[in-house]
């Protein structure tokens, strides 16, 4: 009776350690922390019909069930604190990139890009703490980026495909705009500087909206920033 005694008590310690452990936890779809409410019903159901051995197997598994479900909710709070830090960073990146960063602040942006390839791999890997601190690291490498205002007679060097229903964006419509080249035969140059963005590079009819293409200059004319419509 001494022994089945403290079985009864050692187990009701345990589940209610994992009660515990599970209503501190708000994640209601943590697979770990269901486990852990299933077997602790299970522990108590086992106490209650006097099977006190399998009632303290059962508490015993359902403890490592609340610790994995609290490493589980921890991961899952840096999954989505990693994720809203990227959205940040890639918001960031694109608009450095639309003010020529790469001109004016090359190493601030060599940097931002470099900490944010680091943080990507990291994100896929599912080591989201340190994916956060990475993508933090690119907002901080371009905090001090600006606008740089530049001069009139400065041609642009990058064009973003536009979505125009009525006259579709190509690389030969691209060329002929009087700020690339003013020359539709052109084209190639835009191509071959930007055929690797491309979903198939081997197709250069295959170019989505939104792409940021670099024009390079071909005449030893000054380009900086991107070309914004009026």
């Amino acid at each position: 009776m001494k022994l089945h005694r403290i079985a009864i008590v050692t187990a009701l310690l345990l589940v209610f350690g994992v009660a515990l452990a599970s209503a501190q936890n708000l994640l209601q779809d943590n697979p770990h922390a269901q486990r852990a409410r299933e077997l602790r019903r299970q522990s108590e159901q086992a106490i209650d019909e006097g099977e006190y051995n399998r009632a303290y197997d059962y508490a015993l598994e359902a403890q490592e069930e609340s610790r994995k479900a609290r490493e589980w909710a921890e991961m899952m709070l840096w999954a989505y604190r990693a994720g809203g830090a990227r959205n940040r960073a890639q918001e960031r990146l694109s608009f450095v990139r639309g003010i020529d960063a790469q001109t004016h602040f090359p190493d601030e942006y060599r940097n931002a890009v470099g900490f944010y390839e680091e943080g990507q791999q990291l994100f896929g890997d599912e080591r989201y703490q340190p994916s956060f601190e990475a993508f933090q690291s690119v907002l901080a490498a371009l905090e001090s980026v600006r606008r740089v205002t530049v001069a009139a007679d400065v041609l642009p060097r990058y064009y973003e495909v536009r979505r125009i229903p009525e006259r579709r964006d190509s690389f030969w419509r691209i060329a002929g705009y009087d700020f690339v080249y003013g020359n539709s035969r052109e084209w190639r140059n835009l191509y071959e500087a930007n055929r690797d963005m491309l979903q198939d590079p081997d197709n250069p009819r295959l170019i989505q909206p939104g792409m940021l293409f670099e024009i390079p200059s071909i005449r030893g004319e000054r380009r900086e920033g991107v070309w914004q419509p009026e």
